[in-house]
């Protein structure tokens, strides 16, 4: 093989993968081996499970659901791990109805920005301050739609704080895809 199409065949094949890395990271789109973010370039299982919330403001309104990133002024990477010792680890309901509480307090009294994997605070639809706070694990899969955070398998609702009753009855919005 002569290196001067060697050398142009190698330049061809890393062009061609670059922009196709390229494409996924602008579209924000991930297909295995390319992925938006090369940090999390890992093949899912068929399905898998997500935290989702949906918050309840003084007023009435609904916000979510959404990824439970926004709830606190840190990575949206920590926020995960958080819920998951919260909510499955060993803390108790008391431990739990506390961290809803001061987190809902932090939400309403705090705002920060959107930066880097730090998710900007919710915000109410109303102004109202939020009042109550669902805790949900859905399953999800490749054909729920990533960008629609209601679009999901299926939904478990693992905890309510709603101590002023606002959440009871609500309607939250979930687009159940058929198996």
């Amino acid at each position: 093989m002569h290196p001067k199409f060697r050398s142009r065949a190698v330049l061809t094949g890393a062009a061609g993968y670059l922009a196709v890395q390229f494409w996924h990271t602008f579209r924000n789109r991930n297909s295995w081996p390319f992925c938006a973010y090369n940090m999390f370039n890992y093949d899912l299982p068929e399905k898998w499970q997500q935290f989702r919330i949906v918050l309840h403001d003084a007023d009435g309104h609904t916000t979510g659901p959404t990824d439970p990133w926004c709830l606190l002024p840190v990575e949206f990477f920590r926020v995960v791990s958080i819920m998951n010792k919260m909510f499955f680890g060993p803390a108790g309901e008391d431990l739990r109805r506390t961290f809803c509480t001061r987190t809902l307090d932090l939400v309403n009294k705090t705002s920060w920005g959107d930066f880097d994997e730090i998710r900007a605070s919710p915000v109410s639809p109303a102004s109202a301050p939020f009042v109550a706070l669902d805790v949900y694990v859905v399953e999800v899969d490749n054909e729920c739609d990533a960008f629609d955070r209601s679009s999901v398998r299926t939904t478990e609702l693992i905890h309510r704080h709603d101590p002023q009753g606002v959440a009871a009855g609500k309607e939250t919005g979930w687009r159940i895809r058929e198996k």
